[in-house]
């Protein structure tokens, strides 16, 4: 590349977000051990000094797409409230469908934000931010649940985190290096494993009336 050409790269006015495009892209070809700010700043044609001007060291380069994934995550969310109003079973069901299949289609992605490599106590403004919003974005479908009457009336937080719990679990199962790894391949074999898995969610979470009135009455 001329230097003219790299210059003009460099003084991009998104370079930051230009960097963390192609950093996702290595990431998902490489992993994580093998991402690196001089290998992400030749991937985009820029000098291997470039980066520093957004991120310190690759510590800050990882958070940043951590950050990405749990916006996608927080995104869903809400975009699942508009379109199934008045229905927070779906909402919570496709919210969890939306991480397993992030499992199964950017398993890096999700190992990275999942997988121990980043420490969300002990990390970055943005990337706490986004990880925060993202809970509370499905904190906010447990809240619709119960004030719709399906979920049971309960601290929503621990809610949240169970079924958080239990979805994360399953998403590790069928994500590339899971046990189950040969269902995630398959989203019709997965998105039925995950409705009988929700169903055992389910039973924690709904209401005691919504349980009786799904109840077979043929004793």
């Amino acid at each position: 590349m001329s230097k003219a050409r790299s210059d003009q790269a460099y003084h991009h006015g998104d370079l930051r977000n230009a960097l963390i495009l192609k950093a996702l892209e290595v990431l998902d070809e490489k992993g994580v051990a093998e991402l690196s700010l001089r290998e992400v700043a030749r991937e985009t044609g820029v000098g291997h000094n470039a980066p520093y001007r957004h991120f310190k060291n690759k510590t800050e380069l990882l958070e940043a797409l951590a950050s990405v994934g749990f916006r996608k995550l927080k995104a869903r969310n809400i975009r699942l409230e508009l379109e199934f109003a008045g229905d927070a079973e779906t909402q919570l069901f496709e919210s969890g469908m939306h991480l397993l299949l992030m499992a199964t289609e950017q398993p890096r992605l999700f190992n990275l934000m999942f997988g121990g490599h980043i420490e969300l106590n002990n990390c970055g403004e943005e990337l706490h931010k986004e990880a925060e919003e993202s809970m509370q974005s499905l904190v906010k479908i447990i809240i619709n649940g119960q004030q719709q009457g399906v979920f049971v009336k309960a601290d929503v937080f621990k809610q949240a985190v169970g079924s958080m719990s239990m979805v994360q679990g399953l998403a590790m199962m069928v994500s590339s290096s899971g046990l189950l790894q040969q269902v995630g391949q398959d989203e019709s074999q997965l998105r039925g494993l995950a409705v009988q898995v929700f169903d055992v969610l389910m039973d924690g979470l709904k209401s005691q009336q919504q349980n009786n009135n799904g109840e077979d009455s043929s004793d």
